[in-house]
């Protein structure tokens, strides 16, 4: 890979920039230290749940022969150096990839279990991407062994799906579990590889480099929405693309810009199951949200390190509750948020 071309990368994947600050609204009463946003009088819309940053956080106790091997080997590392991606599964499992610790975390938010994920057949060397199914297995896209490894809900490799030869450099990642495929955004090749999740064969590629609508320049983040198409940050060209589950081209909006509805910085993007989209944006330190045809409903957050705030907020996940997790990378931890169902309207 040429100089030009990693610089383009790590711009898309890395770089925040100045931006837009949007201010949360705190209830008054019992309800004193509760977030919500847009401020009164209008119906909140989204509310701070809390945030992760290290098993302290979901209340882990460590067992005696942790704490026999920590004696000897050392300790353990288990904050978040700096979040990329976050996913998960169907009983509140948090998997998060930490590709400066060259690990991913997970979280049991139920029992308050801990685990790191550290290597599959070789060690891990830049875990950036995540998926789970639905039998809480964890995809982890790698983008230096240029494959998805995959491991059971406690760590434990199973298999990879890709290789060298049909992955340049895999990034971000998702899963359509009711048509078995995976999905890889292949940044610098300018496509999306889709894969069948059963057999891990190659299906089809989606898009090339270009600007045109179907096109991708750098595409970044991606998510599968509630009727199955994938939508894409196609991050160098300052927009969000929709594709239907056979690679068609469905829709486009967004460009670049410094007011609200445009971007600086893409990156993750969340689907709710109203079908509302939402974009972490790293030069506003924000979250956007918009309507299926990409009118833009409301914005949250600004720079900062308080509950609510973003350092260049990175990966996206929105699960079955409508809760939106954001990878708030340079605060090194996971914020939480509900999405507050009937108080939008399209």
């Amino acid at each position: 890979m040429t100089l030009f071309r990693w610089l383009l990368l790590i711009i898309v994947m890395v770089v925040p920039c100045a931006g837009l600050q949007a201010e949360p609204t705190q209830p008054d009463g019992e309800d004193a230290f509760e977030l919500v946003w847009p401020p009164k009088p209008m119906p909140a819309r989204i509310r701070y749940l809390n945030a992760i940053a290290s098993f302290d956080d979901i209340k882990y106790e460590k067992g005696f022969w942790e704490k026999f091997w920590e004696t000897i080997r050392g300790e353990q590392q288990n904050s978040q150096l700096k979040p990329t991606a976050v996913a998960v599964d169907d009983k509140g499992r948090m998997s998060v990839a930490d590709p400066t610790g060259r690990l991913v975390h997970v979280y049991d938010q139920k029992t308050g279990g801990y685990w790191v994920i550290e290597e599959a057949d070789v060690p891990l060397v830049l875990p950036v991407g995540l998926a789970v199914d639905e039998k809480g297995n964890i995809y982890v896209s790698d983008g230096g062994l240029r494959r998805i490894c995959v491991f059971t809900p406690k760590g434990e490799y199973l298999r990879s799906i890709g290789s060298a030869e049909q992955i340049e450099r895999p990034t971000s990642i998702a899963i359509d579990r009711a048509r078995r495929l995976l999905y890889v955004a292949d940044t610098p090749a300018h496509t999306i590889r889709v894969f069948n999740l059963d057999s891990g064969d190659l299906i089809r590629n989606i898009g090339k480099r270009g600007r045109e609508k179907g096109e991708l320049n750098f595409p970044a983040y991606l998510f599968i929405g509630p009727n199955g198409n994938v939508h894409v940050n196609d991050a160098l060209n300052g927009r969000i693309q929709v594709f239907d589950p056979e690679g068609r081209f469905v829709n486009t909006f967004g460009r670049f810009g410094d007011a609200s509805g445009t971007f600086s910085t893409p990156k993750g993007i969340a689907v709710d199951s109203d079908g509302n989209i939402y974009v972490a944006d790293a030069g506003f330190d924000n979250i956007q949200i918009f309507n299926s045809q990409g009118r833009l409903l409301l914005d949250f957050g600004r720079s900062g390190q308080a509950p609510g705030e973003f350092w260049t907020p990175s990966g996206l996940y929105l699960d079955s509750k409508d809760r939106l997790y954001v990878a708030d990378a340079y605060n090194r931890r996971i914020q939480i948020f509900q999405y507050i169902k009937t108080a939008v309207k399209q």
